[in-house]
């Protein structure tokens, strides 16, 4: 999916800037966001996710999960679910395209 395909562009910029910021976290602390269990040992604060310590950037990166599905859950209220999924997907996978270029 085009991220500009009749999505809200308050909400994708608003994510697209979550996403930016993740991936420069987690190459910060050499995360691997994707793989299994790694967001849920984030958000329960278990830094031994990270592969180079970097106490600031990890609490940074809890801290904009936290903030990221709190977004979710506002933006789904304002533009509905199937918009806002429609968003993440698409952030997702632009997400996924940048790491298979080798940034993060």
């Amino acid at each position: 999916m085009n991220m500009k395909e009749d999505l809200n562009p308050q909400w994708e910029r608003h994510f697209e800037g979550i996403a930016d910021e993740l991936l420069h976290l987690a190459i910060s602390c050499d995360v691997r966001l994707r793989d299994p269990g790694v967001i849920e040992r984030i958000l329960k604060n278990d830094a031994s996710v990270c592969g180079r310590t970097d106490e600031r950037s990890f609490r940074s990166m809890h801290n904009l999960l936290v903030a990221y599905y709190k977004s979710i859950s506002k933006a789904a209220e304002r533009i509905g679910p199937t918009e806002t999924k429609k968003i993440i997907d698409a952030m997702s996978e632009r997400m996924q395209k940048l790491r298979d270029q080798g940034h993060g």
